[in-house]
């Protein structure tokens, strides 16, 4: 086989393998993670350049700092998820090393300028946006706002899976915003 075929036939294997890598990566968390439910924050309003979404932001954002944390932003950390007596999870620590366990996920914790003299830190989840038919996500995202102003608050479910997260559904009252806003059958 000559040198450019070779140098071909490896860069289209790898413009096929990359992608497929992440789906299957993003489906293993699916099937095989442990389920875990956060209370999520006021969602952002709709955004028409990113399509139809409910916006999704875990309320915990800022949680006591590790030990030996760099005062720098955009450091990994690993946070250990413990669940409440409300059945939702909450950070019980942070690691700056890598650990496992069943409810470990890998997060970015940065310093805020005017909060670096504090004993906490931000963090970052790995997601932000559930993605809706694009039938349904206009009430669902009304439905959202409404249950807001009453004072209820979306639950973020997602699977863990090796530190990694999916987020698979949103909650109100504990039943699916799909279910919620589906269409009747006819």
């Amino acid at each position: 086989m000559r040198p450019a075929l070779a140098v071909f036939v490896v860069a289209a294997l790898t413009q096929w393998l990359l992608p497929l890598s992440g789906v299957w990566q993003h489906e293993r968390v699916i099937a095989r993670g442990v389920p875990v439910r956060i209370r999520c924050a006021a969602p952002d309003p709709y955004d028409p350049l990113r399509g139809r979404y409910l916006a999704v932001r875990p309320e915990e954002t800022q949680v006591p700092k590790p030990e030996g944390m760099p005062e720098q932003g955009g450091v990994p950390v690993w946070a250990t998820l413990e669940e409440g007596d409300d059945g939702l999870s909450r950070i019980k620590s942070l690691s700056l090393e890598p650990v496992s366990g069943q409810t470990v996920i890998r997060l970015v914790a940065g310093w805020q300028r005017w909060n670096q003299e504090s004993a906490t830190v931000f963090v970052e989840w790995p997601f932000d946006r559930f993605y809706l038919n694009e039938r349904l996500a206009f009430d669902a995202d009304a439905l959202v706002a409404e249950r807001l102003r009453a004072g209820e608050r979306p639950v973020a479910e997602i699977r863990l899976l090796d530190g990694r997260a999916v987020l698979t559904d949103v909650l109100l009252d504990g039943v699916s915003i799909r279910e919620i806003v589906k269409p009747p059958a006819q």
